[in-house]
This record gives C-alpha cells, sequence and structure tokens, in this order.
C-alpha cells in the first residue's frame, strides 16, 4: 500500500457551474443576435433577411463558445 495508496479524488460537482456558463453563453448569443438585427435594420437590410441573419448569429455565438471550451489551453512549457 504505502504512500501511493490514497483514495480517488471526488468527482466535481458540475451542476451549477454548468447551468451558469451556458446561461452566460446564450445570454451572448441574445445579445449578438439583437445588435445584429439592429444594425442589419440601420443599414437598411430588409426585415426577413436581418431576422434571419440575426437568428443565425444568436444560434452561432453559443455554438462557437462551446467549441472553443472543449479546446485545451495554452501549454507555455513553464517558461514564463
Amino acid at each position: 500500500m504505502g504512500r501511493h495508496a490514497s483514495a480517488e479524488p471526488a468527482p466535481e460537482a458540475r451542476g451549477h457551474r454548468t447551468l451558469v456558463v451556458w446561461a452566460e453563453r446564450v445570454a451572448m448569443g441574445l445579445a449578438a443576435g439583437v445588435v445584429m438585427l439592429l444594425v442589419l435594420r440601420w443599414a437598411n437590410l430588409s426585415w426577413s433577411a436581418a431576422a434571419a441573419i440575426a437568428v443565425g448569429v444568436t444560434v452561432l455565438v453559443p455554438v462557437a463558445a462551446w467549441v472553443a471550451s472543449t479546446v485545451p489551453g495554452h501549454d507555455d512549457g513553464g517558461v514564463r
């Protein structure tokens, strides 16, 4: 047994933190969609085209944030 016989670490509870992260992603997507809709309407694009693009942005932003969260962090090799 010896010093290496320690118990396995307890798994992290992910419930609340995961919900907060996804809420932030969705809120950012909604904000980006609203801004995109306003900018495109200001640029005199039709309502249907502006709404379609805004919906795409609203979906794309949270998906892009999720994909970015799956990328491993930068390993600087201990050099600072």
